[in-house]
């Protein structure tokens, strides 16, 4: 059950970033994904983070700054739970 839980949220996030690449972002979308507070990582390291108007506006530069470097689909390939 969780597992199935778990892919929809990836699934709806996939198909939100893929919007978001053609300039369709809707930021109250965007924070449901999101709880109010929460770690992400990326090649620069691992941080926390909350979810609010500066998460918004850095989330948006994101966006542009991937429209920029010609990104046209975000596909998730797998997903694997562990307990």
């Amino acid at each position: 059950m969780m597992e199935i839980e778990v892919r929809k949220l990836f699934e709806r996030y996939e198909r939100f970033f893929n919007r978001a690449l053609y300039g369709e972002v809707d930021m109250e979308e965007l924070t449901s994904l999101y709880s109010s507070e929460f770690i992400g990582a990326a090649p620069a390291g691992v941080r926390t983070g909350k979810n609010g108007d500066q998460f918004k506006k850095v989330m948006a530069q994101g966006y542009d700054h991937y429209r920029a470097t010609g990104a046209k689909e975000m596909r998730i390939r797998s997903i694997r739970l562990s307990a």
